[in-house]
């Protein structure tokens, strides 16, 4: 169900997961692979939750935690199986927009009796037997906010600083039109009288290593400009991680770099990646809406930023995306280089 907070169907929603959660004894949670801060957050946060309300609750994460989110308390709790004893009341789904981005472990659903879907994305689909889906909320976390502060359960600060961090690494530390008043009032009240935000800051966004640094240089040295200067990409092929010693996660982020270039109107990053498949990012400053051109490629997201993963060569895999982004500049900015 797609709802706008605040309205009376949002505390409908609301107010039934409340009610399976007052009941639920076993829960779990599941997020999209390779974690971000708002799906690792969200997922830590509920986890956090459960333990403050007596509850069980196994986090599910099957890849490698970035280290900019790593030191996220309840981390080192993440497991990749769910126990064959334990009958789950409950199950929730963070941050996933669609059941074939999951793969093979969209079947761990099947192992709870009652299955919440939370998502903040744009034309989503639930997959729930309940959905909550907001898509003017700057966050999963942000949702997942509104439900648990009206369980009547303290939020304590492990809880807190797993919200807090999802609200900000997805609103881009508060740079991003997703930063509405709304999400600046659940902020102020997250930090309450001890959550260290610039300790916090500094763990998520000045936290790295020597690979992380070799593998966004690599990607800033390559970048090529298109469609006299208005679009800009670059790449990583995967010798390129062997060579480095780095892997994919040192990579996340990497875009960033790109967006910031004065006067582009869109930067897309490729990664090449095992079983002959090509990760793409996508980036807007505002005119152009990167979700739909990724829905070409059977991707998706936000209007200004979205990813999608296809078959094939790199190479043909960037002729083709950037001359479909280059198509969707506005009128007089997509001639060619």
């Amino acid at each position: 169900m797609n709802v706008s907070w605040p309205s009376p169907d949002y505390d409908r929603q609301i107010d039934l997961i409340c009610e399976k959660l007052d009941k639920a004894r076993n829960i779990f949670c599941i997020a999209h692979p390779y974690s971000d801060g708002d799906a690792l957050g969200s997922q830590l946060a509920l986890y956090h939750w459960c333990r403050a309300a007596g509850k069980n609750c196994v986090v599910l994460n099957f890849d490698p935690l970035p280290e900019q989110i790593s030191w996220l308390r309840g981390s080192e709790v993440c497991q990749n199986y769910l126990p064959e004893d334990v009958d789950f009341d409950l199950a929730f789904l963070m941050e996933t927009t669609e059941a074939r981005r999951m793969g093979e472990r969209v079947e761990f659903f099947k192992r709870a009796t009652t299955t919440v879907h939370l998502d903040h994305h744009i034309g989503v689909v639930g997959l729930g037997s309940i959905n909550l889906l907001e898509e003017k909320a700057s966050s999963t976390c942000e949702i997942l906010y509104n439900i648990l502060e009206r369980t009547g359960v303290e939020l304590n600060r492990e809880c807190r600083e797993a919200l807090y961090v999802g609200i900000m690494t997805d609103t881009g530390n508060f740079r991003f039109n997703n930063s509405t008043p709304r999400s600046h009032e659940i902020i102020a009240r997250l930090i309450g009288s001890d959550l260290v935000v610039d300790d916090i800051y500094k763990l998520v966004y000045e936290n790295t290593n020597y690979h992380r640094v070799v593998i966004h240089g690599t990607v800033m040295a390559r970048t090529r400009s298109f469609n006299d200067g208005k679009l800009v990409a670059s790449w990583l092929a995967l010798d390129d991680f062997t060579r480095i010693g780095a892997t994919e996660v040192d990579a996340d982020g990497a875009i960033r770099n790109l967006s910031c270039i004065k006067g582009i109107e869109a930067a897309i990053l490729f990664k090449e990646v095992e079983g002959g498949k090509v990760k793409i990012s996508f980036r807007s400053t505002g005119k152009i809406d990167v979700m739909e051109v990724s829905r070409r490629f059977n991707g998706g997201g936000h209007r200004n930023a979205a990813g999608a993963q296809i078959d094939g060569k790199l190479e043909d895999v960037m002729q083709t995306v950037v001359a479909a982004v280059a198509e969707a500049l506005p009128a007089g900015d997509n001639c060619n280089a």
